[in-house]
């Protein structure tokens, strides 16, 4: 897995996108505009494979002082663009472009995007909620940072309390570059070697997150994973691409 420095201003949206082009275009992605919000383009990409079954739905920059989601997100796919158009790839690159430019959690409204999606109130969202209400989604990964982590983790809705291993494999993943979180309690809710398994029906109290939403919608497998935003940012870039990795080409053999 390649990284280079010298390509890297993680809150520069614009080479963010010249970047995904760059990509979209060799790998033989389709990239295109689907909504304009806070005055800048908001952009899906798909292979050419993609159907209504089976997608694999990821997405990065939700909240915008998380750079190291939307870049590694772009650090993943750079590191496959001889095997993207083979995935049924549904990508969002950035869902708050205006936060990543103002290192904002929020958009320029105010609000936390990660929180309305049980009645959205921004186009971009609207819009993602309409394309997938027809896709049977396989898998949902929705990449973040923490401001107050201390290593690796992740977030997998709980099913009946029972585990398969795959969170801990993919904790175990990111470990080269970074370690799992160590804390016993996470935004007050328990973890255990970096893994939170919240129960659905205990939703946060200011809103549905957008993994949740696709967890309870489509009944899919979700993961959200988190790197500590205060570590070195080239380590978090590849714990995150790491994670993806491990899921899209050893989890799903």
């Amino acid at each position: 897995m390649s990284f280079n420095k010298n390509n890297y201003r993680s809150h520069d949206y614009k080479f963010l996108v010249r970047r995904w082009r760059t990509v979209c275009r060799i790998a033989g992605l389709k990239i295109k505009k689907v909504a304009e919000i806070d005055g800048f383009p908001c952009f899906e990409i798909t292979s050419r494979v993609i159907k209504e079954q089976n997608v694999l739905y990821l997405s990065a920059g939700i909240h915008g002082d998380e750079s190291g989601s939307t870049e590694g997100l772009l650090a993943w796919a750079e590191s496959n663009v001889d095997r993207l158009s083979s995935l049924p790839l549904l990508i969002y690159p950035c869902l708050n472009p205006w936060g990543l430019i103002n290192n904002s959690r929020w958009d320029a409204k105010g609000i936390d995007l990660n929180r309305i999606w049980k009645n959205p109130r921004n186009p971009f969202i609207e819009y993602i909620m309409s394309r997938t209400k027809k896709i049977n989604l396989q898998l949902v990964i929705t990449l973040h940072e923490d401001f107050d982590g201390q290593g690796v983790y992740l977030y997998e809705p709980s099913r009946n309390g029972i585990s398969d291993g795959r969170a801990d494999a993919i904790i175990s993943a990111a470990s080269p570059f970074i370690g799992a979180d160590p804390r016993r309690k996470i935004d007050g809710r328990k973890a255990k070697n970096g893994i939170i398994r919240p129960r659905p029906t205990n939703p946060p109290k200011d809103g549905i997150p957008e993994a949740l939403y696709f967890y309870l919608t489509h009944k899919c497998r979700t993961f959200t994973f988190e790197t500590a935003s205060e570590l070195d940012l080239s380590l978090r870039v590849q714990a995150q691409s790491a994670m993806i990795e491990h899921v899209l080409f050893s989890d799903l053999k």
